[in-house]
């Protein structure tokens, strides 16, 4: 049936017939998964053609050009696919499979149609408002159909690789060398803008001319998630290092992401110190953590921390009796790690 399909699909389009191939045979997947359901089977697909009537209307695609290829596929399969499809798989008869195959023709071109109508609305605008558009929706936190339809008419590639970036000092922004660069895509707010993923962290600190934070790389379409992930590095980024990108702090993004389950995890995990001293619990604690941090030997761990060897041993003894051997546990030694990474900035400013 894929050879008659894509046969077909050649035979009744004009231009861009690899890009309808592709459709329909992806369509053609998704009737067969879905046991012949034109509905779901048209659910599965919605995106991908929603993105296919975006790209299709950016190359100059119109309404007719799509009503005459859609017809002329139809008769096609009426005629020559779905009588070979019912006799090599002895279904029952023409006519069910040729309602099923036309409800899925016309859900496909609901969702073709929509995205070239996104395109056209957006193409009325000018090129500033669609770019400032783009921008708006990519820092605000858009869907991802929305931002590939913004991106095409925006002439960029929604599948472009791109890396947020925050100034993270208190109050600082980004040069204009930086975000006035015909690569960058430049924030609604002036700490903020995406660069190209390729770039090094020395060339965008040096254009940005200031500390920042870098998010993971990712494809335009999830740029939005990539943002809050920068937003929040910034947010635990060390002062005066010139770029802490997120992939280095994962634990204190851990950490911060949900204060709650923090808090759970400090009374589950920590309960224990809880009445001791607050001197005596933060020394307790700050061993224990700069000892899983580190994973070295008790007096590596007393030089990092610049107290005698005896010490940390007698420390980490009575850490280990009151809250456990983490080593017996992975679960529970990353739980101690998160809680007392939480735990300890917490009790030290308390007694500040």
């Amino acid at each position: 049936m894929r050879g008659r399909l894509e046969k077909l699909v050649r035979s009744s389009v004009p231009r861009a017939p690899d890009a309808w191939v592709d459709l329909a045979l992806a369509c053609a997947d998704a009737f067969a998964t879905h046991g012949g359901d034109p509905v779901t089977a048209g659910r599965s697909v919605a995106a991908r053609c929603l993105h296919f009537g975006e790209t299709q209307a950016q190359a100059g695609m119109t309404d007719d050009e799509l009503t005459a290829v859609v017809q002329a596929v139809g008769r096609g399969l009426r005629r020559h696919v779905i009588p070979a499809v019912v006799r090599e798989q002895d279904l029952p008869d023409v006519e069910t499979l040729s309602r099923a195959v036309q409800e899925l023709l016309l859900r496909i071109v609901g969702h073709v149609r929509r995205g070239m109508q996104a395109v056209l609305r957006l193409h009325a605008l000018s090129p500033a408002h669609r770019r400032r558009a783009l921008t708006s929706a990519l820092f605000g936190g858009s869907d991802g159909p929305g931002l590939r339809g913004l991106a095409i008419a925006c002439g960029i590639d929604p599948n472009a690789r791109l890396t947020p970036v925050v100034a993270t000092a208190s109050g600082a922004v980004l040069d204009g060398e930086l975000r006035g660069h015909g690569d960058v895509l430049p924030a609604p707010r002036p700490e903020e803008a995406a660069v190209p993923a390729a770039w090094s962290d020395d060339r965008v600190r040096t254009l940005a001319g200031s500390d920042i934070a870098r998010g993971p790389s990712v494809d335009l379409v999830s740029l939005p998630e990539a943002v809050r992930l920068a937003r929040a590095t910034a947010a635990v980024a060390e002062p005066g290092r010139p770029v802490t990108a997120s992939v280095d702090v994962l634990a204190r993004l851990v950490v911060t992401s949900s204060p709650a389950l923090v808090d759970l995890l400090v009374d589950r995990r920590l309960a224990a110190l809880a009445d001791l001293p607050a001197s005596r619990r933060i020394s307790l604690a700050s061993t224990l953590l700069t000892w899983l941090e580190h994973g070295r030997p008790a007096n590596e761990v007393a030089r990092l921390m610049g107290v005698p060897a005896q010490t940390v041993h007698t420390r980490l003894g009575t850490a280990k009796r009151l809250l456990g051997d983490p080593l017996t546990d992975p679960d529970v030694r990353l739980e101690l790690l998160i809680a007392l990474r939480a735990a300890v900035p917490r009790w030290e400013l308390e007694t500040r």
